[in-house]
């Protein structure tokens, strides 16, 4: 009896690449503002104060509605930097004819609620910025000045915001102010303040904010001054935008919305004080490292 031969076949080695089972995506920078005027960045202030750098246009919100001659267009430094050459100046001068309740306000919007990477619930998002006062053209604020806010529609006060209290005369205070579902977002809801640190003048000072928005009593809000981790907070952030949290809320009063716009710049009450200031490498990510101000 005879046995068949059997024909070998080469063999073809299959590769399958290896698969991490907690691989991460690798981290995104969202927005990033330079401020730079030559390419690629072509950084230019446009004649309603909107921004346009890179291709994408960020939108000046002004107060009072038109613009006040004391509520000044934003311009592009060139004689501050943080990095490279220039930076955005921002200001708002002293006023002293006006009336109970006005406010004022220059801003430029770093992401909005509409963009496919908004901050939203159970998100984590980091907003960097490096910050200069000139102490010749900044004074202690009388009144209430915000100089960042994570904001979730009209008429509520932002949820989260950068506050520059007037609790010195000599020094610049800072802290967080947290408004919810239990504080209410009328404008004169008492927030829960998270304390800072001071910000000296005449340099440059850097900021991260870490937000994840949860109104159920998850949230968290980490602060970091010069790298350094100053607040980290658990608790409510932001509105329930099935619920109106306002005490009586005027007819028509939408729902908060449901993901945040986020601004940098000065926001105060009305008062008889300068403040400028100048805002260089601002960033939104979703890492630390990647919101960070590099110099």
């Amino acid at each position: 009896m005879y046995r068949s031969a059997k024909l070998l076949v080469p063999m073809t080695l299959l590769v399958v690449p290896l698969i991490q089972p907690n691989a991460k995506a690798a981290p995104t920078v969202y927005r990033h503002i330079t401020a730079e005027t030559s390419s690629p960045y072509d950084a230019v202030i446009n004649a309603d104060g909107s921004l346009t750098e890179d291709g994408v246009t960020y939108a000046c919100i002004y107060k009072p509605v038109p613009q006040a001659s004391w509520v000044r267009t934003p311009w592009i430094s060139p004689s501050q930097a943080y990095a490279g050459q220039h930076s955005i100046g921002l200001e708002v001068d002293a006023q002293t004819d006006f009336s109970a309740g006005a406010v004022d306000k220059v801003q430029q919007r770093i992401s909005s609620g509409d963009d496919s990477f908004a901050l939203t619930w159970g998100v984590k998002r980091y907003t960097g910025f490096a910050l200069k006062l000139p102490s010749a053209n900044f004074q202690i604020p009388t009144d209430r000045l915000m100089i960042a806010q994570w904001w979730q529609g009209s008429p509520y006060g932002p949820p989260v915001r950068l506050e520059i209290t007037n609790d010195t005369t000599n020094v610049v205070t800072w802290k967080i102010w947290v408004l919810n579902n239990d504080t209410l977002g009328n404008p004169s809801a008492q927030p829960i303040v998270l304390n800072g640190a001071t910000i000296p003048f005449d340099t440059w000072t850097t900021f991260v904010v870490m937000l994840i928005p949860d109104y159920t009593g998850n949230g968290q809000i980490k602060v970091w001054e010069n790298g350094t981790e100053v607040i980290a907070w658990t608790g409510k952030v932001g509105y329930d935008p099935s619920t109106i949290p306002y005490k009586n809320p005027p007819a028509g009063t939408p729902n908060p919305n449901n993901a945040f716009d986020v601004f940098y710049g000065p926001y105060r009450n009305t008062q008889d004080t300068k403040q400028q200031m100048f805002f260089d490498e601002i960033k939104f990510t979703d890492t630390y490292s990647e919101a960070l101000p590099s110099d």
